[in-house]
């Protein structure tokens, strides 16, 4: 169970502040103390409390995030991006503010900015997401083009039409604190709550906001993260969208087998010869794709008959 530490008042009672909307700034943070200090000082001007989330770092992020104010919740080890989002959420559950607010703790996001997102809350959004592209001069290309394609794969999954799916930068509405309730551990928890909250029929808007990167901002390796990313974003689709998975992969096969069977027949009918091994190919890629198809629409019935049961 995560550790909780509150900062307590000062000596001879406590400090009184002025009134704040009940907002919580939630920061999930890993190896950050460079940046973890200046995010939360900047972040406790917009809201009542601001919660860091400390999953298991090696340097001073939990006491310089401390030094700042925040409320520290401390993972013994290392266990995920999801699983700070999820002590988070768990937090604000308990807390029961209006508006719930994630950012990156690299310094990627500009805490000037919470305002518009709680903004977005306070006009009826359920969901906020802060999205890059609408702002996009400043992302490196090779981001511009993982963003693009794990964004290409979460509208499939959550047939939406956002433009940013895996921005960190968020707010949540009471209701959307209290009726999600992701699981995944990684960074695809970004996709899985834009699914759920399209499923549960919450209402999500975007807002426009600047990112800042730096080379040394993220303690995660871009590449490998994104590969890690789009992995478990296909899973989530096979799971939640069998037949469209299933589907496609089996119309791409049996597509693939008609080419070969053209092959073979063109081989035949021009040189009187049967590529033995193409036509098996060929019957292979058919069948194949043929099994595909019927196991999509096996799996999306029972997917049906789980989601109407819940």
């Amino acid at each position: 169970m995560p550790e909780v530490r509150r900062n307590a008042p000062p000596i001879g009672g406590e400090m009184k502040k002025p009134e704040k909307p009940e907002i919580i700034v939630g920061i999930p943070a890993y190896n950050e103390e460079r940046y973890i200090g200046s995010v939360v000082l900047q972040a406790r001007r917009f809201a009542r409390e601001v919660v860091v989330v400390d999953d298991g770092s090696s340097d001073r992020t939990a006491q310089v995030a401390e030094l700042a104010g925040a409320t520290l919740i401390k993972h013994q080890q290392n266990s995920g991006y999801g699983a700070t989002v999820q002590s988070v959420l768990a937090e604000a559950k308990k807390r029961n503010p209006e508006v719930l607010v994630l950012l990156d703790a690299d310094g990627q996001h500009n805490p000037e900015e919470i305002s518009s997102l709680v903004d977005a809350i306070a006009n009826g959004a359920d969901v906020a997401i802060g999205s890059r592209k609408i702002k996009s001069e400043d992302i490196p290309a090779y981001r511009k083009f993982g963003q693009n394609i794990i964004s290409y794969f979460t509208r499939v999954l959550s047939r939406s039409k956002l433009s940013d799916t895996e921005s960190g930068f968020r707010a949540f509405s009471r209701k959307a604190i209290n009726v999600l309730e992701p699981r995944e551990q990684g960074m695809a928890i970004s996709a899985e709550t834009i699914s759920e909250a399209m499923a549960k029929g919450l209402k999500i808007a975007e807002v426009p906001i600047s990112a800042i990167y730096t080379r040394d901002g993220s303690t995660l390796n871009p590449i490998r993260h994104g590969i890690g990313v789009l992995n478990r974003v296909l899973v989530m689709i096979s799971e939640r969208r069998p037949l469209l998975f299933f589907g496609t992969a089996g119309a791409i096969s049996i597509i693939l087998g008609i080419v070969a069977g053209v092959i073979v027949l063109k081989a035949l009918f021009t040189a009187n010869e049967l590529a033995v091994g193409t036509a098996m190919v060929a019957m292979l890629l058919i069948t194949v794709g043929t099994l595909c198809i019927f196991a999509g629409m096996i799996l999306n019935v029972l997917v049906k008959r789980i989601r109407d049961s819940l």
